[in-house]
């Protein structure tokens, strides 16, 4: 008998260590044990809690349970050490659509709790934002407008010569979408729609027809019917479901439980979701970023610019969540680019800044509160702290 309990213990602990952060619901563990009765199975999960291999997320009938030790940044980095063709195959779940994983819980209040100086989210605001937002974003995309390239074509219309066209109605597709969602901050699908239509138009122009940035009009701002999405250097395969409506129906899904959660995890949930299920021909990524930071500013948070982002950590955490289901990279991705955003979108004393104010320096201290608890002893990152 004890055997038996250890063997299952064994069994159980595999299974949801290959489940990854997604995890298994008592019923799905049901049917890959079906040797066991429900309670032996109920009895030997609630062991696996005590003892700290597992953990349930979700309640009631959304009950899942998942490892107590999910991959590390270096079991992810391993991975992606293999090249892509050589790694398995990564198909569609279903299951990756839920709430999560998803940033943790206390980090996504601990985002909220770093504002205390932000600047009002005004005009003034947008002057700025729309420059961070453009480039920071742009960039994501392989852009190669500069921060001060971008300054000069959305401030003075100052197009760069020696870059190409593409590169500026890129950055000005984004101005355009920002302004859009400026005025229209509703976490709805008609406002994600109508913001990938704006970041992905060529405008007619010849110059950029060959690049992959942009759609024709008949694909802007509506949800993929038969497209086929290959992603490029990925083992993953996004869904196909030709004449199903399964992308238009499922981006309802996903805003319906985006509007349920707070703004943070809204915003994290949105950032993956929308690319891993492709809703759209391209542009993705660009619209899920607009969709996060709708979702931010329908809670009363700052935008996030994606000024400063890392951009390898950035594509290995999508890549993560696409190929594993972990959330681990994407989320520090997150926590550190915002708290730059954060320090950045903040009013910050005119004297301070005057006597060499260290953005990255008090970012960083911002992240390690993020994800800590831990307050600052600086007193320059503490003045962001409420309360």
């Amino acid at each position: 008998m004890a055997t038996d309990s250890v063997t299952t213990r064994e069994v159980l602990t595999e299974l949801l260590a290959a489940a990854g952060p997604v995890g298994l619901s008592p019923e799905e563990l049901g049917r890959r044990l079906p040797g066991i009765s429900r309670s032996t199975l109920n009895r030997r999960l609630s062991e696996l809690v005590k003892e700290g291999v597992a953990r349930p997320t979700g309640g009631g009938r959304a009950t899942r349970y998942v490892s107590a030790s999910p991959l590390a940044r270096a079991d992810i980095d391993a991975y992606f050490g293999i090249p892509w063709q050589q790694r398995p195959v990564a198909v569609f779940k279903e299951e990756l659509l839920a709430t999560q994983p998803n940033i943790d819980a206390q980090k996504a209040r601990r985002c909220e709790a770093i504002q205390a100086i932000a600047t009002p989210v005004d005009k003034r605001f947008l002057t700025n934002f729309l420059v961070d937002f453009s480039w920071g974003s742009s960039l994501l995309e392989g852009g190669s407008y500069s921060a001060l390239d971008t300054e000069a074509l959305i401030r003075y219309g100052q197009k760069n010569k020696d870059k190409p066209t593409a590169d500026a109605v890129l950055v000005l597709d984004h101005k355009t979408a920002a302004e859009y969602l400026w005025a229209h901050r509703e976490l709805t699908r008609d406002t994600v729609c109508a913001m990938h239509a704006l970041v992905t138009h060529d405008h007619g122009l010849a110059e950029v027809a060959e690049s992959g940035h942009f759609l024709p009009e008949h694909q802007r701002g509506k949800p993929r019917e038969y497209e086929e999405v290959n992603l490029g250097a990925s083992a993953y395969l996004p869904p196909f479901r030709p004449g199903t409506g399964f992308a238009s129906r499922t981006l309802d899904l996903l805003l319906a439980r985006a509007r349920e959660l707070r703004p943070v995890e809204a915003a994290l949930y949105l950032m993956t979701r929308i690319p891993y299920v492709q809703v759209f021909a391209n542009g993705n990524k660009r619209a899920s970023r607009l969709a996060a930071n709708a979702a931010l500013l329908a809670g009363g948070l700052l935008p996030f610019s994606f000024a400063d982002v890392d951009k390898s950590d950035y594509i290995r955490g999508m890549a993560a969540f696409y190929e594993l289901g972990s959330t681990l990279v994407i989320e520090q991705t997150f926590i550190q680019g915002y708290a730059r955003s954060v320090v950045r979108g903040s009013d910050v004393p005119v004297r301070m800044r005057m006597h060499g104010f260290d953005v990255e320096a008090v970012a960083r201290e911002l992240a390690e509160f993020i994800n800590t608890g831990r307050k600052p002893e600086d007193k320059r990152a503490r003045m962001f702290l409420e309360g």
